[in-house]
């Protein structure tokens, strides 16, 4: 095929990531490829095949926060890190068996009408994937993060990567930080794929995965990115909200033709054919309620 969908999850999300998936059909019929970490279920949508993908970690309590009905990753987890880890492989894997570009897709999403138009924004010539543009270009956990002065970039949580694989994460002013919920990537970035997977494996890491990568494979990419001067990406194609954030972006804030900051952790893409996906909702019964209001702007052209 010469382009598709992936997506991957442990057994806990199978049932969000089904629903994941459900939205992007709304829309498209490309091919899906969900790889589903050491699990034998089937995601029975059509166009969806389900590959089970076998990786060895040892088991954590206290993965998830609960938070009311929803919960969050606990990013404090080495399980979860070897889990969102498995990205760069598992595209990789996609590449070589199923597909000329594939578009990688968080499984807490709900796709817009507007989903295929990830596949535009790519140039398959180049040497790297291209990832979201995120909300911010300096990230904080844990009383940790940011930086008071570009002059002095030795507080980042990208630091101690920079200083470990001797990266210059300097080259980072004025550029996008870069969001690996959403990327599109082919065959030319085979290299780059497996290089960002042997990073995110450094025993070093891997002894202390909250203070070295505390978001993960994202920590680990952007320092690379920025080192090697690879600039080009994807716009802000997602908003992190949920059922109500639907009639607030398209009944209300509408789109401007510049990204605007709203308020913490909500940025709206420039305009409505950026906006791809809806983030971070992962209670069933809402994640449908989205689908359906989506659907509906769509046919009576609101979107």
């Amino acid at each position: 095929m010469e382009k598709s969908f992936i997506l991957h999850s442990n057994e806990k999300y199978f049932d969000i990531v089904s629903t994941c998936i459900k939205s992007i059909r709304q829309y498209s019929n490309l091919p899906i490829y969900l790889y589903l970490i050491n699990s034998n279920k089937k995601c029975n949508i059509a166009g969806v095949t389900t590959i089970k993908w076998d990786i060895s970690f040892k088991e954590q309590k206290n993965n998830y926060i609960e938070e009311g009905n929803n919960f969050y990753i606990n990013r404090n987890s080495s399980e979860i890190y070897n889990i969102l880890i498995q990205k760069p492989l598992i595209t990789k894997h996609a590449l070589e068996n199923f597909s000329d570009i594939v578009a990688y897709i968080d499984s807490d999403s709900i796709a817009t009408p507007y989903v295929e138009n990830i596949f535009n924004y790519f140039n398959p010539s180049e040497s790297y994937p291209y990832f979201s543009q995120g909300i911010y270009q300096f990230l904080h956990w844990n009383g940790r993060g940011g930086a008071m002065d570009e002059n002095d970039l030795s507080t980042t949580l990208e630091h101690p990567i920079s200083e470990l694989f001797r990266l210059n994460q300097y080259n980072r002013i004025a550029r996008f930080y870069r969001q690996t919920g959403y990327f599109i990537t082919g065959k030319n970035n085979i290299d780059f794929l497996e290089e960002w997977d042997w990073m995110c494996k450094h025993p070093t890491i891997l002894k202390d995965t909250a203070y070295y990568a505390p978001f993960h494979e994202e920590t680990v990419l952007n320092p690379l990115l920025w080192d090697r001067e690879f600039y080009n990406g994807l716009p802000l194609v997602y908003i992190n909200g949920t059922l109500e954030t639907i009639d607030e972006i398209y009944s209300h804030l509408g789109f401007t033709g510049d990204v605007r900051d709203i308020r913490p952790w909500l940025k709206i893409p420039a305009n409505k054919e950026e906006l791809l996906f809806f983030h971070g909702e992962k209670r069933i019964n809402v994640m449908n309620k989205m689908i359906t209001k989506l659907n509906q702007l769509y046919e009576t052209g609101t979107i």
